[in-house]
């Protein structure tokens, strides 16, 4: 998604021409467009490098990677990241059809998924490259591409199940907008998306090349709330209960 480094000057001619955008529905959230695809899970191939020089296995099929709705961000960048501008699902709206991408990360050869349970590992920004003094041990696992880290956080092991969970919470890191190296990032800060974190069946030291690692994504509303009032009927059940039977 970030091969504007060499069409850069294509894409600002892009951006001042009748390119179609994904309009906003109204909805309450990503899912309720028409044009949503959930985010999916990475496929990993052999170990390799990419453009910044961040290493790691080479992602081997496109990727989805979705952003949220949220507060100080247009709903219609939102959702112009979502799609890429470039609709190929027949569920887009009729008049997106100036591309032909499936996934909004269809330049994943150039990103790499890096893991090191020691933690400490290096941070990249596009344009600046590692970035210096801010790394933990909590920086466990790294997706890079066109050297900057988009996706951060550490792992977990819960017997044969690995985690590698977002930090901060399904938190996506934007590549810089000043001046911005694509027509759909124009956004700064960390940003909210929809991955959790990706989960594999087998032990942290299992995974490797041909590994698949699922997406967790955030919980829709609706079934939050749900949960939350399943939660809120069963303790006034129990309560009912004891009050009626007595302590």
């Amino acid at each position: 998604m970030k091969n504007y480094l060499v069409l850069a000057a294509v894409g600002v001619l892009l951006a001042a021409t009748s390119m179609s955008y994904a309009e906003w529905s109204g909805a309450a959230t990503i899912r309720d467009e028409s044009f949503y695809v959930p985010s999916s899970g990475l496929t990993l191939g052999a170990w390799g490098s990419e453009w910044g020089g961040s290493e790691g296995w080479v992602i081997a099929e496109p990727f989805q990677l979705n952003l949220e709705y949220q507060a100080g961000i247009d709903d219609e960048d939102i959702a112009n990241l979502n799609t890429y501008l470039y609709p190929a699902n027949s569920a887009f709206p009729d008049d997106h059809t100036d591309g032909t991408w499936q996934k909004n990360f269809s330049d994943n050869d150039e990103y790499v998924l890096n893991i090191d349970t020691s933690g400490n590992l290096p941070l990249y920004e596009h344009g600046t490259g590692e970035l210096t003094g801010q790394t933990s041990s909590d920086i466990q696992w790294t997706l890079s591409g066109w050297q900057q880290t988009v996706l951060a956080g550490d792992v977990i092991q819960q017997g044969a199940i690995t985690t590698l969970r977002v930090l901060p919470a399904a938190t996506y890191r934007p590549f810089p907008n000043d001046p911005p190296v694509n027509n759909v990032e124009i956004f700064d800060g960390q940003v909210a998306c929809e991955v959790v974190a990706y989960t594999f069946n087998g032990t942290v030291d299992q995974i490797a090349k041909g590994s698949t690692l699922e997406a967790e994504l955030v919980p829709e509303p609706g079934a939050v709330m749900a949960l939350v009032g399943i939660g809120l009927m069963t303790a006034l059940a129990i309560l009912y209960r004891r009050r009626r039977n007595g302590p």
